[in-house]
This record gives C-alpha cells, structure tokens and sequence, in this order.
C-alpha cells in the first residue's frame, strides 16, 4: 500500500498549515504514515503526534536540518529524534535567533530599493515558527510586489539575488549527522539530486552517522530513483550493511513552491514507514 509520506512541513518552519491542520489533511486523503519534518525546529512535532493519535495515523517525529558542503546546501533529515533533548533544543534555539537577524538583514536590503517590508508581517506569517525566506516571500505577494512565492524567490530572495542573505554560520553535514546521533535519531539524506555528491554520500555512510538516502521524492523521476537505487545497492553491498530508502513529497502547501501540487498525490509504500520505525530505537 502507498499510504505514507516522510518529508512533510508545517508553519513551524515554513509549511502552510499547523500540525493540526496537516494531519487532518493528510487523514483525509487516506495517508497512514506520516513525518514532519520541518526545517531546523521541531516545534511542530509534539502537537501532530497527539493530533494523529487522536485520527488514527502514525506520526514519526523528525527535522529538516539545513547544512552546507563544497560550497552546495545539503540537507539531511533526522528521524525519530528525541525533540526533548535538552542539548539539542538549546542548538535550534541559537539557530532561530540567526535566522532573525538574517530576516532584519533582509529587511534592510528591501528598504535600500524603497520596498518597505514590516518586520512584525514576517513574523506574523512565521506564526511563532521557524522563520525562513519563504515567510518574507509570502510578505512580498500579500504587499503586491510579487504575484507568487516563487516570483519572489526569483526576483529578490533566491540565492545572489538582489535581497539574498548568506546564513552567518552554516552547519555542515558532519554536525547534522552528529546532532541526530545525539539526539537518539536516525539520519537520512534528503533528495540527493539537487547535489551531484555521490561520492560524499559514500563517506557519510561509511562514517555509520547516515543511515539512509531519500530515494524517492517528489522531483526524483524514475531515472533519479533507478540511480539512487543503484547507489544505495551499490553501498550495501561494499559494507555488508543495510540502509533505509525513504521518500515523500515535501509537502509545504499546495500553493507553495517550484511544484503546485495537491496533498497526497506524491506517496510512498508503507513498508518504507515501517523498515523507518523499526530502526528507531
């Protein structure tokens, strides 16, 4: 059955629906498994479980961190994580306090072409969440600047654009991996075709910290997928291991991001979710 779904957002980062709001939606289209998995913060975590407890549907706990390698974002997912470490939870919080002073730089390089963005209209879109680019963006469409959130990212906030911000400090995947082995997570790394690294994805596992590879995602085509698969193969067999496959549609909103598309319609086979759960200690 293709009932799940591992990579999904919520506005605890920069999705367009609560927790609760997420996991009635995805109930409604008949999903069983669920992560959430949002960016640097797992705010959102502790209310989806108890809302999926409530509907019937399996929530795995989970984050989206952000990393940098070889000058390319990397991003690394941490599943059935222990959101009440105390260690951790005081990194994310450092993180998030960033994140503000690069939005209030942000800000300022609007200002410079007499765009005139309310620091509380961006902070407002976060809700109390993660705050990303993705919230200015939203800011840009309701003032009238930009039609859509990918106009905005196109235009002004995407990376060398006019009103770019460069993180002040980028955490690599080594403390990515590190973070979720603290934190009693398993690691996985998220849609690997945006980053031509096979070679490090060797290194990662063999380091025993990455314990799978996001196979199957929404803009992985049956190429993508053949090739990963191959890799992973490739990988198990050279290190007598066994690795995880995941996949999911990284879900933010349908109205969201470079694909428009409705809930539910990028699905994985259960039997994925499951393996998942099973390695989570």
């Amino acid at each position: 059955m293709k009932n799940a779904d591992l990579h999904m957002h919520t506005t605890a980062s920069d999705g367009g629906y609560t927790p609760r709001e997420l996991v009635a939606k995805c109930k409604e289209v008949g999903l069983e498994f669920i992560a959430i998995t949002d960016h640097d913060t797992v705010s959102g975590v502790a209310e989806a479980i108890e809302v999926g407890k409530t509907v019937g549907l399996t929530v795995i706990p989970g984050i989206e961190f952000s990393t940098k390698e070889s000058g390319v974002s990397v991003h690394i997912l941490g599943y059935g994580i222990d959101v009440t470490n105390e260690a951790l939870l005081k990194m994310l919080d450092e993180q998030q306090k960033l994140r503000k002073k690069r939005m209030a730089e942000m800000v300022t390089k609007f200002a410079n072409l007499n765009i005139h963005v309310n620091e509380a209209d961006i902070l407002k879109e976060a809700d109390g969440g993660s705050i990303g680019r993705p919230h200015v963006a939203r800011v840009l469409v309701n003032m009238g600047i930009v039609k859509d959130v990918a106009e905005a990212f196109e235009l002004y906030l995407g990376e060398g654009k006019p009103c770019y911000v460069k993180k002040e400090r980028e955490m690599t995947p080594m403390e990515a991996l590190n973070w979720i082995a603290e934190s009693k997570g398993v690691a996985v790394l998220a849609h690997p075709v945006y980053y031509h690294l096979d070679d490090k994805i060797a290194d990662w596992v063999k380091t025993g910290l990455l314990q799978g590879v996001e196979v199957y995602h929404r803009d992985h085509d049956e190429a993508v997928q053949e090739h990963y698969e191959k890799l992973v193969q490739q990988l198990e067999e050279s290190l007598d291991i066994q690795l995880l496959r995941t996949g999911g549609s990284d879900f933010h909103h349908e109205d969201y991001g470079r694909v428009r598309e409705p809930l539910g319609v990028t699905r994985v086979e259960n039997e994925l979710a499951l393996k998942l759960l099973a390695r989570i200690v």
